[in-house]
């Protein structure tokens, strides 16, 4: 307080004397509120200037990196951010001064001011970087004002020279409050190496931090009836002809490889896939039964459950309508309305519990994944790839596995929506509860609710647990 004091009395007494042919300007009295705040990475200085001799005010101060900075405020602001800083620091050195319109200076005052952590430090305070399935993951906090990047690197082979180096995973900006990042490695190792590092967003880095030998968590994957039960609490669709049922959920056939032979014959409708419905969304108020249940038998350590879809066969799904020449079975028509992709969970979540799956209170469970995507957005989503003809959103429609042989569409990438678990050692359960709120649409003004009957379809599932 005593140097905004001396600060103010010097700039009222302050008279500028120049030569006749220079200019000078009075400081004025209002110029009485000088205060500092911290803030992560720097400091907010709060001024006060109404004068129209006084045109802005102007702060000179070195940065964490020792580099001179200069801020600027006119006297229509009241506020200037001093940043630049990494760790907190204490009575940081600055010149403050004021300038008139013709950019004459008065003196500087010197002056202090304290800072907090940058996010690109206090990202470490909380940093948690544990074992994950197939790789790690990297959980954070940090302060609501960010500014910064955070790489995630592990220790492996480099395949262009063979020899052990970082690898690359992860490089984002810093999330306000943080966030929880999981990494599948490409590499099979027992163990690895794993470096977090920030940077601000000028490029210069701020911290780094090794955590050594941490183990790669593996996976076993169950079969159906054998290792682990499954039923649907809500409507299942079931039609010989057109190959709808349960048991087509756990036949193996990943990429939708029967559909795709029986189009290819001229019986199109014979679709050799799972569909639930209608009515299949999951109503946390009403409380109703559709819940997708996974009885693993005894208490396991949950890893993975995995659903997957249709690559893109191009095809034209069954919808009537009052302008339509054709005419398709009322069935098909009811179950698709002219889409598949709409058909697809947008919002879900997986939970794990040992209580009764039918009638637990889903609050009480734990929560091992969630989905919780755009729905307009198929463009961004893990369904992008599916048969989505004409579209609508998606990037599947680029391409036609109708056109490639058998042997290129069975090894194919397939369309998976990957529900990777979150993991806390040690921790089992007998029931695996997944619920679907919600699936994609897209803006469409003909179609404003492709999925208005709420059904749901997955091809296939594949449900892992951490291998014993």
């Amino acid at each position: 307080m005593r140097k905004i004091l001396f600060f103010i009395g010097i700039l009222v007494g302050f008279l500028a004397c120049k030569d006749d042919d220079e200019l000078r300007f009075d400081v004025p009295v209002e110029f009485r509120k000088v205060e500092f705040q911290p803030v992560p990475g720097g400091a907010v200085m709060k001024y006060f200037v109404k004068s129209p001799e006084v045109y802005g005010v102007r702060v000179r101060y070195r940065d964490a990196w020792g580099e001179l900075r200069t801020r600027e405020g006119s006297y229509l602001g009241d506020t200037l951010l001093l940043n630049g800083f990494t760790e907190a620091r204490q009575n940081v050195p600055a010149q403050v001064s004021l300038f008139n319109r013709s950019m004459v200076e008065s003196e500087s005052v010197e002056m202090t001011f304290n800072t907090e952590n940058s996010a690109t430090v206090a990202l470490f305070d909380d940093l948690k970087v544990q074992e994950f399935w197939g790789g790690f993951s990297v959980s954070y906090t940090a302060p609501e004002t960010v500014t910064g990047m955070v790489h995630v690197f592990y220790l492996g082979t480099n395949p262009l020279t063979g020899k052990q180096d970082s690898i690359l995973v992860s490089s984002t900006p810093i999330k306000a409050g943080g966030d929880t990042l999981n990494f599948e490695m490409t590499q099979v190792m027992e163990t690895t190496d794993v470096i977090v590092r920030t940077d601000d967003f000028d490029g210069k880095r701020v911290k780094l931090q090794v955590y050594e030998d941490l183990p790669c968590l593996s996976m076993d994957t169950l079969k159906y009836e054998e290792d682990f039960l499954y039923e649907f609490g809500g409507k299942t669709v079931t039609h010989a002809t057109y190959s709808f049922g349960q048991e087509y959920l756990f036949d193996g056939d990943k990429q939708g490889v029967n559909y795709r032979r029986n189009k290819l014959a001229g019986d199109k409708f014979r679709y050799c896939t799972y569909v639930v419905g209608p009515n299949a969304f999951y109503n946390e108020e009403s409380g109703d039964g559709n819940r997708f249940i996974i009885d693993l038998k005894q208490e396991k350590v949950p890893a993975a459950v995995s659903l997957y879809a249709f690559l893109n066969y191009q095809t034209l799904w069954p919808r009537n309508a009052e302008n339509m020449s054709v005419t398709y079975p009322d069935l098909l028509a009811d179950v698709w309305n002219g889409y598949y992709f709409s058909h697809l969970p947008a919002k879900a979540k997986l939970y794990g519990t040992n209580d009764d799956p039918k009638t637990v209170d889903l609050s009480s469970c734990t929560l091992l994944y969630e989905l919780d995507d755009d729905v307009d957005d198929l463009r961004s989503s893990w369904a992008t790839r599916t048969d989505c003809l004409g579209g609508e959103g998606g990037a599947g429609w680029r391409e036609d596995w109708t056109k490639e042989d058998e042997s290129s569409v069975l090894v194919a990438e397939p369309v998976v929506l990957r529900m990777l678990c979150n993991y806390e050692a040690g921790r089992k359960f007998r029931y695996l509860i997944l619920v679907v709120t919600d699936t994609y649409n897209t803006r469409n003004w003909m179609t404003p609710d492709m999925n208005a009957r709420e059904y749901v379809t997955f091809n296939e599932m594949e449900v892992c647990v951490k291998a014993e």
